[in-house]
């Protein structure tokens, strides 16, 4: 297994980050410091804007991260080099944009200097923000920026609908509060295809961790894709490998199982 994994690649959020303690756990530093040892790349793959890694614990922003794909796929980068970066449509953005204002939405949007609410939030969807991200955006009316990843803060039924007809030919992912918004055909997976041949290695030799519904196509593609057990039902479904939750050491369960780890004598 070690001669066949290249690279790994993480989503961060509920994968890499457990917000329990709004840090990285010690088992997962480990394990991401000894796979750095052993020569295998290892990348993020997340829907966090760029801006927000800032946010992060230091151990991550000081990780030397072979590649970082962010914006739900929208900007893939390798070390500070810009390697592809999708923006969505500007007309699209702003007829979303007005739905938002009609239905008196929140939205949120990503650019590669930013992250922003378009008008003010509903202070639910602020606090919200806050709680998983420890930031919030700044407050900044959309005026033709390129757009890498919109989010719309909606569980009603019909605007949903409404929504679903301005979004023809672009990548959207719903959830259970919101709807995660990109240019055609942009996903996890695209920016790992990116990385991958820039590095000159196979899919196949490639593993990737996830937990959310914008993790499903990242593991489907990739040589071998972990679930996390607090993950979703569809990333499950897809999944090669389902591990522990991320409280329990999630990641550094899967590595072993598949020898890119030492075993344990005992297994909790």
């Amino acid at each position: 297994m070690k001669d066949r994994i290249k690279a790994i690649f993480f989503d961060v959020d509920s994968t890499l980050y457990y917000h329990g303690c709004h840090d990285i756990l010690p088992s997962t530093r480990a394990a991401l410091n000894a796979l750095h040892k052993q020569g295998i790349r290892i990348g993020i793959a997340t829907s966090r804007c760029h801006s927000e890694m800032r946010n992060l614990p230091a151990f991550f922003r000081c990780f030397p991260f072979a590649g970082i794909i962010s914006d739900g796929g929208a900007l893939v980068m390798e070390g500070k080099e810009i390697v592809e970066m999708h923006p969505l449509p500007k007309p699209l953005v702003r007829k979303i944009a007005a739905l938002a204002k009609t239905y008196q939405r929140t939205l949120r949007y990503s650019t590669i200097q930013g992250n922003y609410f378009d008008a003010p939030p509903h202070q639910k969807d602020k606090d919200d923000f806050f709680r998983l991200y420890l930031n919030t955006p700044t407050i900044q009316p959309y005026q033709d920026e390129d757009a890498l990843n919109l989010l719309f803060y909606t569980q009603d039924p019909a605007e949903r609908k409404e929504l679903q007809k301005i979004l023809q030919g672009v990548s959207c992912v719903a959830y259970e509060v919101v709807c995660e918004i990109n240019a055609a055909s942009v996903n996890k997976s695209g920016g790992v295809r990116a990385l991958a041949q820039r590095w000159g290695i196979e899919m196949s030799e490639i593993m990737s961790f996830g937990d959310g519904a914008n993790d499903v196509e990242l593991l489907r593609e990739c040589g071998i894709g972990v679930a996390m057990g607090n993950g979703c039902a569809a990333v499950k479904q897809v999944a090669d490998f389902v591990t522990k939750r991320i409280e329990d050491d999630g990641i550094a369960h899967a590595l072993r199982h598949y020898g890119l780890l030492p075993a344990q004598e005992k297994e909790e």
